[in-house]
């Protein structure tokens, strides 16, 4: 494996196929760097080592942290009813809300069907405020039934956390994490941006061509999911160490028990699609014990990579909406050294009937229609809600290839999508009731 790191880094950046990069990789003796690009494609200013950029849900494993902490200081259990600790929260369904769990706001096994906020003024963008909209939100599944990738579950397990220790979400992310880790390049308060050197997001549009975001932020109420948090690659880095290190940084200072930590990479459930992703609390875990996870954003791409067994960590943003675009060249190869390899799908030629896949299936953002066009079974992806701006406008349809009994290969010009799609929970008639793609749930409306 290569340690010329800039190289490929500059590469794919001086192309315009990313438009800037920032990656950190410490192999067990050093922390290596490099950056690439742009921070901002209409100033056209360089990223630099010292740039911040939008970690997006990589937030949720500093948010999951922030939870344990409460554990290790006796003021939650993991068992505890999330009612116990926040009886104001109110749910669409009310026969959920005693069986959701703390567990459950981290393990994303609660089953509330909110995944992101709409845009609205920035004085209506608190953290209580998405507290608040739950009233009207239904459940994807029952809790504990199933495992559906929960932003609102994280939102809610971080205004435990504001409630509980009496300050806010964000000064709690700078005075319990990056503070006593001496992270200096991170912020979460967006207030705090003109201290900093930040990226700015570039996403593909309809043509093709990448463009700046307009929406630099997703919804803000939605921050302890991934909406504000900024680091470099670095200090992200330097973050992982310290969760695989039992809770303790580099610099010797602890944030969390040995046993918390521990407990934050132990495999809880796992997910319909890709079945072969494994949940711990906050963290993913990939094949070979690699603990993961990823960020999106209006223009954005991130992703943090630890490997427990080896103690070593990599993290690689971006401020570009293109998704694996360093995979082949600079991820996969450092995976296959830790010896984390997911076998490729195959698929099955020959007839089958598409009859029960046939239909629409839907949650709170996203509708997948699956339709027969010709002899080939389709899968089109509708957006519900405007997240990003070019939601609207796209409604990409793929070919589905059998791979697997009730699993299917999404492809698009040829290009296979990196998650299948998975069929579960036929009724009487054989007819499927609910999808599993991108780590989310879909259930069948028609």
């Amino acid at each position: 494996m290569t340690h010329d790191f800039a190289t490929v880094i500059g590469d794919l950046t001086r192309s315009g196929e990313v438009t800037g990069a920032s990656f950190a990789y410490w192999d067990g003796e050093q922390l290596h760097s490099a950056v690439g690009g742009l921070r901002n494609s209409v100033t056209g200013d360089p990223v630099t080592l010292d740039t911040l950029m939008h970690i997006g849900s990589i937030t949720k494993v500093l948010n999951a942290t922030l939870f344990m902490q409460l554990v290790d200081d006796g003021l939650i259990s993991l068992d505890d009813p999330v009612a116990k600790h926040l009886p104001e929260l109110r749910l669409g369904d009310p026969q959920a809300l005693p069986r959701i769990t703390c567990r459950m706001l981290i393990n994303h096994t609660n089953g509330i069907d909110y995944d992101c906020p709409a845009y609205l003024g920035f004085d209506e963008q608190r953290i209580v405020d998405a507290i608040e909209d739950c009233a009207s939100k239904l459940q994807l599944h029952p809790p504990g039934e199933a495992t559906a990738y929960s932003n609102v579950g994280t939102v809610i397990a971080g205004y435990i956390a504001q409630k509980l220790r009496g300050e806010s979400w964000y000064s709690l992310i700078k005075s319990r994490i990056f503070e006593p880790l001496g992270l200096e390049h991170s912020l979460a308060d967006i207030t705090e941006l003109p201290r900093f050197r930040v990226s700015v997001g570039d996403q593909v549009d309809t043509a093709g061509k990448l463009v700046q975001s307009t929406r630099p932020f997703l919804p803000l109420s939605f921050a302890p999911a991934g909406a504000t948090v900024m680091m470099t690659g670095a200090d992200l880095v330097n973050f992982a160490r310290a969760l695989i290190n039992g809770g303790i940084g580099v610099n010797g200072t602890r944030i969390l028990s040995q046993a918390s930590a521990s407990l934050m990479a132990q495999e809880t459930t796992g997910f319909i699609s890709p079945h072969n992703w494994r949940v711990g609390l906050g963290w993913m875990i990939l094949e070979g014990g690699v603990l993961f996870h990823g960020g999106g954003g209006p223009g954005v791409n991130s992703a943090l990579y630890a490997h427990p067994e080896s103690g070593k960590a990599f993290a690689l943003l971006t401020n570009c909406s293109k998704y694996g675009a360093f995979d082949a060249t600079l991820v996969d190869p450092i995976l296959e050294s830790w010896g984390s390899t997911a076998a490729p799908l195959t698929p099955i030629e020959g007839d089958f009937d598409t009859a029960p896949y046939e239909g629409s299936f839907e949650n709170q953002l996203f509708r997948f229609d699956i339709y027969r066009e010709g002899d080939q079974l389709c899968a089109r992806m509708v957006a519900r809600q405007d997240v990003y701006e070019t939601d609207n406008a796209q409604a990409p349809a793929f070919l589905l290839k059998r791979a697997g009994e009730h699993l299917f290969q999404m492809s698009m010009g040829g290009v296979a999508h990196p998650f299948p799609l998975a069929f579960v929970n036929p009724d009487a008639s054989g007819k499927m009731q609910r999808l599993g793609a991108m780590v989310r749930i879909f259930n069948r409306v028609v």
